[in-house]
């Protein structure tokens, strides 16, 4: 692969992002940056494509920011492009193969791609295992780790790298007051069904802050519904309802299709804690029914 002509996009918005980007330019691929955070697109807010015409690149690598328009373009232009997802979005499945088989995390993707083996890695100044445990996470969260082998101690050390990682993201003078806020509202849940009810009016993004309480607290995956009313997002995670959710509501998918999540944008009907509850009671209801 020709690197003078080949360029990656991406969003460096969470671990993995950040892991891809920093492992892009060590091994002197070209980078553009883009600093949308999470529903980053090709889309929005900037002309990727003629960044990539300016530079003079044939080829381009795309993670994770779905754009239709832009991705014509690409074609149009005779610009070869590679997308690099597992998500599904809206009107687009990015997270099966050609096999329709779940495709692995961008990042594990992102490795196969460039053929970056473990001796190679290292050759960078990267851990291997660290590495790798950052793509796992991110296709199943801790719980993968744990599937894969990863100990107790292995698992902590991987979040504090991902903490590392996304230091920059986040403001240290703010950070203490919304871990706090993450905090009273898990102990203001509500129990419903299997699921854990947590919401919050307060402008701060409390789905990965409840993610790390439930690791901590209770150390399995556990069904919980997460409405954060002042972002206008609602998650379900760790439940078989994602896909019917998606379905219904459109949004986006991660964690190997047991997590969902909707943006209410303004001017566009609003998904409600009560639509999902019904969604889910519908689907409980046809199991039962079906089981008789």
């Amino acid at each position: 692969m020709n690197f003078e002509t080949t360029v990656l996009i991406v969003p460096p918005n969470d671990a993995e992002g950040v892991m891809i980007k920093e492992i892009a330019e060590k091994i002197g691929l070209p980078v553009i940056i883009s600093h949308q955070l999470h529903g980053a697109s090709l889309d929005k807010g900037h002309d990727y494509v003629q960044d990539v015409v300016d530079g003079g690149y044939k080829e381009v690598f795309v993670v994770e920011m779905p754009g239709v328009k832009a991705e014509k373009r690409f074609k149009k232009l005779g610009i070869k492009l590679n997308i690099i997802d597992h998500h599904h979005y809206t009107g687009l499945d990015r997270a099966h193969g050609p096999d329709d088989k779940m495709l692995p995390s961008s990042l594990e993707q992102f490795l196969k791609l460039f053929k970056l083996t473990d001796v190679k890695l290292k050759k960078f100044g990267f851990d291997p295992k660290l590495v790798r445990a950052i793509g796992i996470q991110d296709r199943g969260y801790v719980w993968a780790l744990m599937a894969e082998g990863y100990s107790k101690s292995e698992v902590k050390n991987v979040l504090k790298y991902m903490d590392k990682l996304t230091a920059h993201l986040h403001n240290p003078k703010t950070e203490a007051r919304k871990r706090e806020l993450a905090k009273k509202a898990w102990e203001r849940r509500k129990k419903w069904g299997e699921f854990y009810v947590v919401t919050t009016r307060a402008d701060v993004q409390l789905r990965p802050r409840l993610s790390r309480i439930i690791v901590e607290t209770i150390g399995k995956p556990t069904p919980i519904i997460v409405v954060e009313w002042g972002r206008g997002l609602i998650y379900v995670q760790e439940s078989p309802y994602a896909m019917e959710l998606f379905n219904r509501f459109g949004g986006f998918t991660f964690g190997l299709d047991r997590n969902w999540g909707h943006r209410n944008e303004p001017g566009a009907k609003k998904v409600t804690l009560r639509d999902v509850k019904k969604v889910i009671e519908t689907v409980q209801h046809k199991a039962v029914t079906s089981s008789t």
